[in-house]
């Protein structure tokens, strides 16, 4: 029996719109993992037989937390310089919320 392996810090990003306004409220959800669950790779395989003894086998991955998930300093930031408030950061999934402000100017065209 090998080892299980450990499972490197994730972190993924979502917003609750595709597209927004200027002056648009926006929610910012960051789901997370770290080492102080201290994560490790679960892997699962299975073997089926036919009838005719043809066998065939596959193989899935889960990730299993063997500590409690702690929360994590999540800081976002994004292109327009807007200020994210913090809702919430419970053990996995911080949420934030920003006002969508006006694009930075665009730099003066060259002559």
């Amino acid at each position: 029996m090998s080892s299980p392996t450990p499972v490197a810090p994730t972190l993924s990003l979502s917003t609750d719109a595709p597209t927004y306004s200027v002056g648009e409220l926006l929610t910012l959800t960051a789901d997370y993992s770290d080492s102080s669950a201290a994560p490790l790779t679960l892997t699962i395989s299975a073997t089926a037989v036919d009838a005719n003894g043809v066998s065939v086998s596959a193989t899935t991955t889960a990730t299993v937390n063997t500590a409690e998930q702690l929360p994590m300093t999540v800081t976002p930031s994004d292109s327009f310089s807007d200020v994210y408030a913090e809702v919430s950061n419970t053990a996995g999934v911080a949420t934030f919320t920003t006002t969508i402000q006006a694009p930075p100017a665009a730099p003066p065209a060259s002559a």
